[in-house]
């Protein structure tokens, strides 16, 4: 099945670019050839861009100090599982104590990094990036695999941190999970959000042999998902009028 998902705020949006990046920066790393250590780097210097524009740090920490106290005065509710509350506790202030350990914003120890700086100058120019503009590049290039796998990491670890943390709130997300099966009349589907239920992500499910694609909008009361033609790919692609079968799935904390 092809799944299209939508956050539903700027927190939740943020925090799922930040695991888009982060694991295909670790990919990359799984096998540090000097091309996947160059691809690495790009991404690497994509985490610090995001970074240096929005605040990774205080936004995971808020959702953590936010999603702290929601389980906390979960567990004086009768026949709530307090050995899992206590887990999820555990995890949640591990992880804030780890963040708030670094100081200033993620990408601030990247700053003066003369390396990344000189990498990330060239990159603005088309095919810039080379060992032969940049000797230093070369001389990175052709260490051993173990001493620029351990500089990436090095030079990933904040975000790396960040990461975890980020990968614990999605994981308290795709837990609160309400599934149905629905159908879009002519190509269009629309629907209220329940004001109750504090909702972060909207998921469209298709059949993979689908030639069409969703366009979600959505707002804090209601979205509506618009289905269109993705036959031809040279064009436009237009509203489909068919009806369409789809999985929605809304996921809250």
């Amino acid at each position: 099945m092809a799944v299209y998902e939508h956050p539903l705020n700027e927190k939740t949006r943020l925090f799922m670019r930040l695991s888009y990046l982060i694991k295909r920066f670790n990919f990359h790393l799984e096998n540090p050839t000097p091309e996947n250590c160059q691809a690495a780097i790009v991404v690497l210097l994509e985490l610090y861009n995001l970074s240096s524009r929005l605040d990774v740090k205080n936004a995971a920490l808020h959702v953590l100090d936010v999603q702290t106290q929601a389980v906390r005065m979960a567990e004086g509710v009768e026949g709530i599982d307090k050995g899992k509350v206590a887990r999820i506790l555990e995890k949640l202030e591990e992880k804030s104590k780890r963040l708030y350990s670094f100081r200033g914003q993620l990408g601030q120890h990247l700053k003066s990094h003369n390396f990344l700086n000189i990498i990330k100058q060239r990159s603005s120019i088309a095919g810039g990036v080379n060992d032969l503009d940049v000797p230093l590049f070369n001389h990175w290039l052709n260490l051993p695999e173990e001493q620029r796998a351990k500089d990436l990491l090095n030079w990933a670890r904040p975000y790396k941190v960040a990461f975890e943390a980020v990968e614990l709130l999605m994981d308290l997300i795709y837990q609160g999970i309400q599934s149905t099966e629905e159908v879009a009349p002519g190509g269009f589907y629309q629907a209220t959000l329940s004001h109750e239920i504090d909702y972060q992500i909207i998921s469209i499910g298709l059949e993979e042999s689908s030639e069409i694609y969703p366009e979600i909008s959505a707002g804090k009361q209601r979205f509506s998902i618009r289905f269109v033609d993705a036959s031809n790919l040279e064009e436009k692609g237009k509203q489909i009028v068919e009806d369409v079968a789809f999985t929605l799935k809304l996921y809250s904390f």
